[in-house]
């Protein structure tokens, strides 16, 4: 029986010893992200960043997949993007921007943890008072972390507006099997260009550029005089499967069109690569 007794204790002595080095071993949490309900049906989930690379999913409502899921991305990519938060200002920035001007929208929360300290934002979708960077950076987590494969939900930039703005030019370019740059990019008529970089560029995080809006009006109107708006909406024929997608969009006050367009399709109008090239000459050199 003593032995026995013995034997118990040793087994729970054991337990402790392993349980409080596990808890030693545990990963902290870098950034969250919370998307919240609304009076419709907004995807409600979150999204939880560990420094050593692991990412947490949990789906609660109109979402594709419900509960919990996991994945991994490179911890050297968490720590950079704890320092692209630093850099757009992140832990400046108030702890809410939740005015309610509408009260059917929903709200983001995310939170970045730097050295130990952790800094909160919640973000009401009608507050315009916001940083302008702070849209993109919620995005962009959902971008970094490849949420869409979970939520079924891919989320526009063309509709990211600050009070009655729009972009009135978008483009993004995906992954493709290889290194292929993956950024994306939304312009505004007053000469602001928000640049997202997520994937094979030379920084990753969420940049605001000024550039001259006569550049931009010019791009704009020559996407016109190009014939932007009686072209497709996409151009995706695959004559060779490793290349990536581009896709841009143009708006001017009364009309809005976006056209994907796969880098393999011969068919592309050669006025739509003029359209790709002509932003991403906006961006030189945070693109390259």
């Amino acid at each position: 029986m003593h032995k026995l007794k013995f034997a118990i204790l040793l087994i729970i002595s054991i337990l402790g010893i392993t349980s409080v080095a596990a808890q030693d071993n545990k990963a902290n949490v870098a950034i969250t992200l919370e998307r919240t309900a609304c009076f419709g049906s907004c995807p409600v989930y979150t999204i939880t960043i560990y420094d050593n690379g692991d990412v947490v999913y949990n789906g609660q409502k109109f979402v594709d997949v419900m509960g919990e899921q996991t994945s991994q991305i490179d911890p050297a990519t968490v720590a950079l993007m704890v320092k692209a938060f630093e850099t757009a200002g992140y832990f400046d920035w108030k702890e809410a921007y939740d005015t309610q001007m509408v009260t059917d929208l929903p709200s983001t929360i995310t939170s970045v943890t730097q050295a130990g300290k952790t800094h909160r934002i919640t973000h009401y979708a009608g507050d315009n008072t916001a940083p302008q960077a702070l849209s993109f950076l919620e995005l962009w987590i959902d971008d970094m972390t490849n949420s869409q494969l979970w939520t079924g939900v891919q989320r526009n930039i063309a509709n990211v507006s600050f009070g009655s703005d729009a972009p009135v030019l978008t483009l993004q370019r995906d992954a493709c099997y290889g290194k292929c740059p993956v950024y994306k990019v939304a312009i505004y008529a007053d000469g602001t260009v928000v640049y997202s970089g997520i994937a094979n560029v030379k920084a990753i995080g969420v940049s605001i550029l000024k550039v001259d809006a006569s550049a931009i009006s010019g791009i704009v109107q020559k996407a016109q005089a190009l014939g932007y708006f009686d072209w497709q909406d996409s151009y995706e024929k695959r004559v060779m499967t490793d290349q990536s997608t581009v896709t841009t969009s143009v708006q001017l006050e009364d009309q809005v069109k976006q056209i994907a367009r796969y880098k393999g399709d011969p068919n592309a109008p050669v006025g739509l690569l003029w359209i790709e090239d002509s932003i991403d000459q906006l961006l030189t050199p945070a693109a390259s």
